[in-house]
């Protein structure tokens, strides 16, 4: 289901999903997506049972923006120049608190960035996936420095072409200052 190679492998979402009961019928869930595509429409269709299911996308590449002619997606759209000065208060307006969050862009050393800009919209309990874990030292320093967490799952193969790649999956139990 899941392609692998750039994107979301089949044993990482498995790990995920081991930690959210997609059968489990559920009033509202969010979702906070950094890095659009194949594996957006995916994840969203998992959560169908979801009355009110809440899907923010935040990408670089107007490419991996789907047709959204239903509404299922609210796109954040940014310029990775500029990731460094981006508030995401400016483009989420509304109170709300993150149940996941998919880090899987932008490519290279960027993504170190959003652990501090979602601090607003996660709480203890949120899950955060970090995909290419091991790419970067900046990816677990930052991650260490904002959150206090529990590791649900930690996979740290190397990359290959179309094969599986690392992950870190955890669950917030506190909020660094």
């Amino acid at each position: 289901m899941f392609n692998g190679g750039w994107s979301y492998t089949n044993m990482e979402m498995g790990e995920l999903f081991k930690h959210i009961d997609l059968n489990l019928f559920r009033e509202n869930y969010n979702i906070l997506e950094f890095g659009g595509g194949d594996s957006t429409l995916k994840i969203h269709n998992l959560f169908d049972n979801v009355k009110n299911l809440k899907y923010y996308v935040v990408e670089s590449n107007s490419q991996y923006l789907h047709v959204n002619t239903d509404n299922k997606f609210q796109y954040i759209l940014y310029d990775e120049i500029d990731l460094p000065n981006i508030k995401l208060q400016d483009h989420i307006r509304e109170n709300i608190i993150f149940d996941l969050v998919l880090i899987d862009g932008p490519n290279g050393e960027g993504r170190k960035y959003w652990y501090n800009k979602i601090k607003p919209f996660v709480d203890i309990g949120s899950i955060i996936l970090i995909d290419d874990f091991n790419h970067y030292q900046a990816f677990s320093d930052e991650l260490d420095l904002n959150y206090e967490y529990d590791v649900l799952s930690l996979s740290m193969i190397p990359f290959v072409p179309y094969g599986e790649h690392s992950w870190k999956i955890v669950r917030v139990i506190k909020k660094k200052n």
